[in-house]
C-alpha cells in the first residue's frame, strides 16, 4: 500500500473526507505492526570497566612504613624482562628508564635513607659495576629524567653512586665473596675497559671462568689512559677493578692480543672471546701544516697527562680543536701540565657545544678561553717545521634543516697565534693485529662489523661490545653494551639461539620539563650542593675537583627521593599541596631505618572529587577507586584516616570507619 504524507488538504467535504482516510491508514499500519511477533535484541554481554579517572573516593595502595619499596634486582638473562615488564605496566621509575643500564636509582635512594649503604653499592653494582667511578664522572641521564625536576630539582643520583661506595669500601672485605663456577667453559674478554669488565662480572656470576687480557700495565682502559685524575682518581678505579679480581676475575695485564697472545691461541684455548678494546686512535684533519712538529692528537696528550703529569706543554700555548668533552678534558689538563694559555675552539655555538654543560662551565672558571664557531683552515708553520699558529675560518651553521652535519663556513678568517695544537675530534679503533688469526675482516674505515643489537660478530665464537662497537660515548653506555654482550655469550654458550625468546631492553621516551621556579620551595626541598674545590686551587695539579657528600648531606638527599611508580605513600605531601580544598592532611618521620607515614587523612566533606591529587602523586599509590555511593550516618565518618584510605578499592560503596558494624552503615544508639 502507497502511502502518502501530507499536511495539505483540499477545503470542503474532500478536505474532511481525506483527513478520516489518513487517520484510518495510519490505524491500520499500526495494527499490523501490532500483531507482529515482538522481536528482542540482545547485545554481547561485556564487562563494565570503569575510567581510571574516575571520581570515586580515593584509596592508598601502600603506605611507607607498613609497605616495603621494592628494588629491582635480577640475574643478568632476567633484567631486561624484568625492566620490560614494569614499563608495560607503567610502574618503571623515569630515572630507571632513562639510564642505558637501567640502574635502580630508586632502590638506591631507599636503601640509603633506610641507613643500609651497603646494601645500596651492591644493588647499583648489579648493573653499574662501578659505581664509585661513574659516582664522579657519569653524564647522569637518570637525573635528567628524574620527576622531582618537575616539582623543584632532581635527586642528585650520581653522587650518591659515590657516597654509597665510600661507606661500602669500609666494610669491602666483609661483604665481598668469590663467585662458585659451575660451567667448565672459559671466556677471555679483550680488553679491562667499562664494558670488558661488565661483560666478565655478569659471566662470573653466571657461574663462568673469565680471563680479561690488558695490554697496558694498569687496568681500566680508556677510564685509566683517557679520564683525568682531577675527575677520577685512580685509587678508586683500581680498587673497584681490584674487587672483580677477588670475587674470581682472572686478569692478565701488560699482555696485548696480536702481539704477546695471538687470537688463534685464544680461540683454541677459550670457548669464546669478547672483543672490549675500546678506540683507541685519535683521528686528526688532514689539513696543510697538520704533520708540523707540535700537532697532536688528544688521547696521546691524556695518556702523557695522566701518567706522567707532563704532556710537554709547560710553559707553552695549546689551542686545542673539538667542542666535546675529551677536548674540555684536554684543555683543562692542559692548563694542569703547566700551559700558560689554553684556548679551545670549535664548529658550534656556545649553545650547541656537545660537552656536558657543567664541563665546560668548570673549565671557564678554571681559565679555559673557548672560541666558538670556527672551523679549523690551515696549521700556520714555522721556518724550523714546529706550529706558530691557526688559521680558524667562521662558521655559520653546523647542522643542516633534518640535522645533519654539514657544516656551512663564512669568508672571514682569523689566524690564532700558538705553540701546540691538539686535535681532539675523535677517535677511532685499531683492530688490524687483534683479529689477525681469526675469520674476522675489517671494513674500509677499520671497523669491525658487528650485530649492535647481540653483539655477534661474522664468527660464531667472537663477540664484541663498547666503543669499538658503539663509537665515542659514554661509560655507562658501554655498561650497558657489556650487559647484552654477556647474555649473547651465555646463549652461545649454552647451545641457545642469541636472538630467539630473547626479551630486547625498552628505550622509553620521558618528558623533559622545563627548569621549576623555586621561589618559595623550602630548604630541606633543595638539591644539595656538592662542594667543589676552588678553581685558582685546583688548576694547579690533579686533585679531585669534586669534594663529595657528607654523611648527614648523603642521608637528607637520599630522603628527597620520591620513590616512583613504587605504588607506595612515601608521604611527599604533593597531593596535600595540590589539593584546592585542603582536603588531605600528611605527616611522615624521616628518621634514618624508620621512615614511616604517621597520618594520612581525606575529608571527603570538602574533597570536590577533581581528582588533582592522584594526578600528581609520583608513586601511584593515590588512586580512584570508583566507589561513589558514600553511605555515612555520621559527619565523623567523612575523614578516612590512614587504615581506611588503604581499604580495598572494590565494590562502589564507600562506607568509611562504620564499614565492619551491622546494617547498611548504621550506628547504633
Amino acid at each position: 500500500m502507497a502511502v502518502n504524507a501530507t499536511n495539505d488538504y483540499p477545503s470542503g467535504a474532500a478536505g474532511i473526507f481525506a483527513r478520516v482516510r489518513s487517520l484510518l491508514t495510519g490505524l491500520t499500519i499500526t495494527g499490523r505492526q501490532a500483531l507482529r511477533p515482538v522481536g528482542t535484541v540482545r547485545y554481547p554481554r561485556e564487562k563494565v570497566v570503569l575510567s581510571p579517572r574516575w571520581r570515586g573516593a580515593l584509596r592508598l595502595r601502600g603506605v611507607l612504613g607498613r609497605d616495603e619499596i621494592s628494588v629491582l634486582s635480577a640475574g643478568p638473562p632476567a633484567y631486561n624482562a624484568l625492566i620490560d615488564g614494569l614499563y608495560r605496566e607503567n610502574r618503571l621509575p623515569a630515572c630507571v628508564g632513562n639510564c642505558p643500564a637501567n640502574v635502580d636509582a630508586r632502590g638506591q635512594g631507599y636503601l640509603l635513607g633506610e641507613g643500609k649503604p651497603s646494601e645500596a653499592y651492591e644493588l647499583v653494582r648489579e648493573r653499574n659495576i662501578f659505581p664509585g667511578v661513574l659516582g664522579r664522572i657519569c653524564h647522569h641521564p637518570c637525573e635528567s629524567a628524574c620527576r622531582r625536576n618537575y616539582y623543584d630539582e632532581p635527586i642528585a643520583i650520581r653522587p650518591l653512586h659515590r657516597h654509597a661506595y665510600e661507606e661500602y669500601r669500609k666494610v669491602a672485605d666483609e661483604r665481598l665473596k668469590p663467585f662458585t663456577v659451575h660451567h667448565d667453559e672459559r671466556i677471555a674478554i679483550i680488553g679491562s675497559g667499562p664494558s670488558g669488565l661488565t661483560a666478565a662480572y655478569d659471566l662470573m656470576r653466571l657461574g663462568y671462568r673469565v680471563t680479561v687480557y690488558e695490554k697496558d700495565e694498569k687496568p681500566g682502559g680508556a677510564l685509566y689512559s683517557g679520564v683525568p685524575a682531577y675527575r677520577l682518581p685512580r685509587e678508586v678505579l683500581h680498587d673497584e677493578i681490584g674487587n672483580l679480581v677477588k670475587m674470581g676475575l682472572d686478569l692478565k695485564l701488560g699482555v696485548e692480543v696480536g702481539k704477546n697472545v695471538s687470537m688463534h691461541r685464544l680461540l683454541d684455548v677459550y670457548d669464546a672471546v669478547l672483543i672490549a678494546v675500546g678506540l683507541q686512535e685519535s683521528r686528526i684533519l688532514p689539513l696543510p701544516g697538520h704533520d708540523a712538529e707540535g700537532v697532536e692528537g688528544a688521547l696521546p696528550f691524556l695518556r702523557a697527562a695522566n701518567w706522567k703529569g707532563d704532556a710537554g706543554v709547560k710553559g707553552l700555548r695549546v689551542l686545542v680543536i673539538g667542542g666535546g668533552n675529551v677536548a674540555v678534558d684536554v684543555a683543562r689538563c692542559a692548563l694542569r701540565t703547566g700551559a700558560t694559555e689554553v684556548r679551545l675552539a670549535c664548529l658550534e655555538s656556545d649553545a650547541e657545544m656537545p660537552c656536558h654543560p657543567w664541563e665546560i662551565e668548570e673549565a671557564l672558571d678554571e681559565g679555559v678561553i673557548a672560541m666558538c664557531s670556527l672551523g679549523p683552515e690551515e696549521v700556520l708553520v714555522s721556518a724550523i717545521g714546529s706550529v706558530r699558529g691557526m688559521r680558524m675560518r667562521e662558521c655559520i651553521s653546523v647542522f643542516d634543516e633534518k640535522g645533519r652535519f654539514a657544516p656551512e663556513f663564512g669568508d672571514e678568517y682569523t689566524d690564532i697565534s700558538t705553540d701546540v695544537v691538539v686535535f681532539a675530534i675523535g677517535q677511532a679503533p685499531v683492530l688490524a693485529d687483534v683479529i689477525e688469526g681469526s675469520e674476522l675482516t675489517l671494513t674500509d674505515r677499520g671497523m669491525l662489523p658487528v650485530d649492535g643489537t647481540v653483539f655477534t660478530t661474522a664468527q660464531e665464537q667472537v663477540f664484541a661490545c663498547g666503543e669499538v662497537v658503539t663509537g665515542p660515548g659514554s661509560a655507562i653506555v658501554s655498561i650497558a653494551t657489556g650487559h647484552e654482550a654477556a647474555e649473547s655469550i651465555h646463549r652461545y654458550l649454552q647451545g641457545q639461539s642469541v636472538t630467539e625468546g630473547r626479551v630486547v631492553r625498552p628505550v622509553p621516551l620521558y618528558e623533559e620539563y622545563q627548569p621549576a621556579l623555586l621561589d618559595g620551595v623550602e630548604g630541606e626541598r633543595r638539591r644539595v650542593t656538592v662542594p667543589m674545590a676552588r678553581p685558582e686551587e685546583r688548576v694547579t695539579d690533579f686533585r679531585p675537583v669534586e669534594l663529595g657528600l657528607t654523611q648527614m648531606e648523603a642521608l637528607g638527599e637520599a630522603m628527597r627521593c620520591l620513590r616512583c611508580q613504587s605504588e607506595v605513600c612515601v608521604g611527599c605531601t604533593f597531593c596535600a599541596r595540590t589539593c584546592p580544598d585542603y582536603a588531605i592532611q600528611v605527616e611522615r618521620i624521616d628518621d634514618p631505618g624508620q621512615r614511616r607515614v604517621t597520618l594520612y587523612d581525606l575529608d571527603l566533606s570538602k574533597c570536590c572529587f577533581c581528582g588533582l591529587c592522584a594526578q600528581q602523586c609520583p608513586t601511584d599509590a593515590l588512586t580512584h577507586t570508583g566507589q561513589y555511593e558514600l553511605t555515612f550516618f555520621h559527619r565523623d565518618l567523612m575523614v578516612f584516616d590512614c587504615d581506611e584510605m588503604l581499604r580495598s578499592g572494590e565494590g562502589t560503596r564507600a562506607t568509611g570507619r562504620d564499614s565492619g558494624r551491622e546494617g547498611n552503615g548504621e550506628v547504633s544508639d
